[in-house]
């Protein structure tokens, strides 16, 4: 998108909603792995393989909902991170860039997802 005086194209709002949509599904299979680990006395190894088979998302949606904001948006920040693709280098510059945008999509799509459980908080 051109602009006139040379400044960046504002980002889509629904590119940062994607974003935001990949992140907490990358959450909440980083914090499946997690749980298994513990349930299995192993220790934690990510297996990108599995970011997105997240099997029965209520035990790991209610760990979620003990953290705070601040804790989860770094999950989010971290499964994204750990997930091998091709918008790293702009999801990096979201969080400079565009960090409060990107905080409300993260907010927002907690919301969705923590509805899904009958425990929410």
């Amino acid at each position: 998108m051109p602009t006139h005086d040379n400044a960046p194209a504002r980002v889509s709002d629904h590119f940062i909603k994607l974003i935001a949509e990949i992140a907490v599904e990358a959450a909440l299979a980083l914090m499946q792995q997690a749980m298994e680990a513990t349930a299995n006395g192993t220790d934690f190894t990510l297996d990108p393989e599995r970011r997105f088979k997240v099997v029965g998302r209520l035990p790991f949606i209610r760990e979620l909902q003990q953290l705070s904001e601040e804790q989860r948006h770094d999950l989010f920040v971290y499964g994204f991170r750990s997930n091998p693709h091709d918008a790293q280098a702009d999801f990096e510059r979201l969080l400079i860039e565009e960090n409060g945008r990107l905080r409300k999509a993260f907010r927002d799509r907690w919301k969705v997802v923590a509805q899904e459980s009958p425990h929410r908080r």
